[in-house]
């Protein structure tokens, strides 16, 4: 009578390569395509024109912002020109800072391009770095100005009663 061997047969052996070989392949594929960041980590956010906190300064001072100001039209007693104001003032600011941040996006690209081609040199590098961080700055001032522009639209008043609501609505969420 032969005992149970702890060792699997050849078909058994061969089955398990075949699936660690495949495993292998599967996680290095996933290693590779894992190890490849997006360039630049924010692309997303700069190729839609979102805000991502850049004009978090103005928020947090209670500067009124479009898209809030639109929410709250009724609260606020916007009237027509007001409400067609905002929006033009959204649209032009979603626009402009989609193009810059298209602008962003290129030239970080560029510049992972100079040290995947192993040509990198620090003069190019600094002054891709600086063209990179002007329009960064350029798409800052792009959010920023639009809180300045929101509260030229706004009344006085409507600017209290604005910051009166965000600070009711603060206190309902906390």
């Amino acid at each position: 009578m032969r005992l149970p061997s702890s060792q699997p047969s050849r078909s058994g052996r061969a089955e398990r390569g075949r699936a660690c070989v495949v495993t292998a392949l599967v996680l290095l594929g996933l290693g590779i395509s894992s190890a490849q960041s997006v360039i630049p980590p924010d692309r997303e956010g700069l190729l839609k024109g979102q805000g991502m906190d850049l004009a978090a300064i103005a928020e947090s001072n209670n500067w009124p912002d479009s898209r809030q100001v639109l929410a709250m039209k009724n609260e606020l007693g916007l009237t027509r020109d007001q409400v067609k104001k905002t929006e033009a003032l959204e649209k032009v600011t979603g626009s402009a800072a989609g193009a810059k941040g298209e602008e962003i996006v290129q030239a970080e690209e560029e510049l992972a391009a100079m040290f995947q081609s192993g040509e990198a040199a620090e003069k190019a590098v600094r002054m891709k770095l600086e063209q990179i961080g002007k329009a960064r700055a350029e798409l800052r001032f792009i959010h920023l100005q639009a809180y300045l522009r929101m509260k030229q639209i706004l009344t006085p008043d409507q600017v209290k009663q604005y910051t009166e609501l965000k600070a009711r609505e603060s206190k309902r969420e906390n």
